[in-house]
């Protein structure tokens, strides 16, 4: 399995006339900036930015030199910047992008969130002004998740304000209240260090920890065993392994089992009984691109249309909790959770 890669937006600014207008010096946002930038795409992700602001120049340019360091003059576009349409870009670093609006403002007539919005997977501020401002009212309405730094204070130490008080209803499924005030309240210079914990919690947060199981629900002691199994390693990982029939059983089954395959962050199907809701939510899931680890008791003779697809077998539950953490710890991996 390949990394997931994830799209990552750092917006954000700052005013070297005004040194008072953050908490701390102007270098310091710059260094962690860039140092985010090549930790992003070290870890496999890709950037994006506004091309707008000079924290945008830096940090693309800081991105743009580890590529070019690493793959020569024509590197993979993995650091990707937005323009207004109409408007002249601060750099020329990675590719540039002209966006189909002239204006990112988000109380136009008919509001519709810039292309750099959209396309993230989550939107990390540092520093800024208005502009940041608009930026965050636009990633709420996307419903992207966002990490603003209030450490360096500017406009994201107000945003942060916001999203601490939004942090039950929109961040607790996915990450621990310490977890995100570690990374978004830290003074360490330890730029390094601070950009891996920033990546992963970018990792994290766009995940849930629910793991959807699918498997029979026979109460034999062999099925009981197996689930126990799924429960165990996946605990290792902070997941929660769930079947449908732990859920409230006074909503209908069909919904619920589509809304919990939806917000899974990937799914264990046993197929070893080939009943059709087991297929139907395998194919659910498979049509939602979920990650998929099939499981199956030893001996099971596989249906056709799944014999090209790897399955772990189980007989000694010893032995395939071994193989179940090695493909859940790859998972884990991209997700934050390794």
């Amino acid at each position: 399995m390949t990394q997931k890669c994830i799209k990552i937006l750092i917006a954000g600014g700052f005013d070297r006339e005004d040194p008072n207008a953050l908490d701390r010096p102007v270098t310091d946002l710059v260094a962690f900036g860039q140092e985010l930038a090549r930790e992003i795409l070290r870890q496999g992700h890709k950037l994006l930015t506004g091309a707008q602001t000079e924290l945008d120049k830096e940090i693309a340019g800081a991105a743009m030199a580890l590529v070019l360091k690493k793959e020569g003059e024509q590197p993979e576009p993995r650091v990707i910047s937005y323009v207004p349409r109409g408007k002249t870009p601060v750099h020329d670093h990675g590719v540039i992008i002209q966006s189909d609006l002239s204006d990112w403002d988000i109380g136009g007539l008919e509001p519709t969130a810039p292309e750099v919005i959209r396309y993230s997977d989550v939107v990390i501020l540092l520093g800024g002004f208005a502009g940041t401002l608009q930026a965050a009212n636009w990633a709420r309405l996307s419903r992207k998740p966002i990490l603003p730094f209030a450490s360096f204070g500017g406009t994201a130490k107000d945003v942060y304000t916001i999203e601490s008080r939004r942090f039950e209803e929109v961040y607790a499924a996915s990450i621990q209240r310490l977890e995100y005030e570690q990374v978004l309240k830290s003074v360490s210079k330890d730029w390094e260090k601070l950009a891996k914990s920033t990546v992963g919690l970018a990792e994290k947060v766009i995940t849930t920890p629910s793991v959807f199981v699918i498997m029979s629900f026979a109460e034999t002691g062999q099925y009981k065993d197996l689930y126990a199994s799924i429960q165990r390693v996946c605990e290792k990982y902070d997941y929660d392994a769930l079947r449908v029939d732990e859920s409230n059983l006074l909503k209908r089954i069909i919904p619920e089992i589509m809304r919990q395959v939806r917000q899974s962050a990937f799914v264990v199907a046993d197929v070893t009984e080939a009943k059709p809701n087991v297929f139907y939510e395998l194919g659910f899931a498979d049509g939602l691109g979920k990650e998929v680890i099939l499981t199956a008791k030893a001996g099971t003779k596989l249906p056709f249309d799944i014999q090209d697809i790897p399955v772990l077998f189980w007989e000694s539950f010893v032995e395939f909790e071994e193989q179940l953490e090695k493909r859940v710890a790859q998972i884990g991996q991209w997700q934050g959770r390794a």
